[in-house]
């Protein structure tokens, strides 16, 4: 996973297949799925348990056998409650179905301009949606000769039925506009602390390159994401040296000074707060986890 609000820049299967399929579980201490965001739609179905997700800015809780349905550009990411939960998500760039002139269909440019946004959640009202899904994800799983036409195929079909089943909004200007202000300003901000995180950051600075008095800003900013400023850099912080205990040998300390705390009784006492262990156990578990 990508620790930061800044777009993702995965590559998503290939580039004559962009597509990406993942299988999650949020009990495990090394999942970790900060809110961020990305050009390409991404399709979640929860298998097991209850995923409480943010999606701009909302939570929504989606349940056992549902489906939810992210566009993209979009903030998403864990909630602020991580109940035990099994889910599995695709990845895909709807432009794979213009590449090859699969489809010259108004409705797929419409979702890409943002004018047209599918239904977030799918229940077992929308049986449609949900088994179109569920082949897909199969699909994409097993891998067997020619999947690859038909996982486009697959998402063709379901693009269709949310079509057909007028399972859309379509979008106003008033909130066209206010999705492209939260991204205006906010973005930046976001792409200046996965570039800065090692150092120490100011409230000004936050609200400067979001060019908003600081004030304003975390009003904009704890409207949107739910919390504040500095709650959110501390996560990232802990985000990047959780990656920095799982890949290198570092000392902790160290790790802590790296990804931008000078005090390290206050890194340990943030990590456990974040991760509900410390950061000794989190490198010993993820060790554990390695010898298996």
């Amino acid at each position: 996973m990508i620790n930061s609000h800044k777009q993702e820049s995965l590559q998503r299967g290939n580039t004559f297949f962009p597509v990406q399929y993942s299988l999650c579980n949020t009990s495990d201490p090394l999942y970790n799925l900060p809110i961020h965001w990305h050009l390409e739609i991404e399709i979640i179905h929860v298998l097991e348990g209850k995923y409480n997700a943010f999606i701009n800015t909302s939570e929504i809780t989606i349940s056992t056998d549902e489906i939810c349905i992210i566009t993209g550009g979009t903030f998403h990411g864990d909630g602020s409650k991580l109940d035990h939960c099994v889910y599995e998500s695709i990845v895909f760039n709807l432009e794979i179905l213009k590449l090859k002139d699969y489809s010259p269909n108004n409705f797929i440019d419409e979702i890409i301009q943002k004018k047209i946004t599918p239904q977030n959640i799918y229940t077992n009202k929308d049986s449609n949606v949900i088994s179109t899904c569920k082949n897909l994800f199969a699909t994409m799983k097993e891998k067997n000769e020619g999947y690859d036409l038909q996982t486009i195929g697959f998402i063709f079909q379901l693009l269709g039925i949310i079509k057909n089943e007028k399972k859309y909004t379509e979008i106003n200007t008033k909130e066209i506009n206010k999705r492209k202000f939260h991204s205006e300003y906010l973005k930046p901000v976001f792409e200046y602390i996965n570039e800065n995180y090692t150092k120490q950051i100011s409230l000004e600075e936050m609200a400067d390159k979001a060019n908003l008095s600081p004030k304003y800003f975390c009003r904009v900013f704890r409207e949107v994401m739910h919390y504040t400023p500095f709650e959110y850099l501390n996560s990232f912080r802990i985000n990047c040296a959780c990656e920095k205990l799982r890949k290198t040998n570092e000392k902790i300390i160290n790790v802590a000074y790296s990804c931008g705390f000078n005090d390290f009784s206050y890194f340990i006492k943030t990590f456990k707060r974040y991760k509900n262990m410390t950061p000794f156990k989190y490198r010993n578990y993820n060790s554990e986890e390695d010898d298996k």
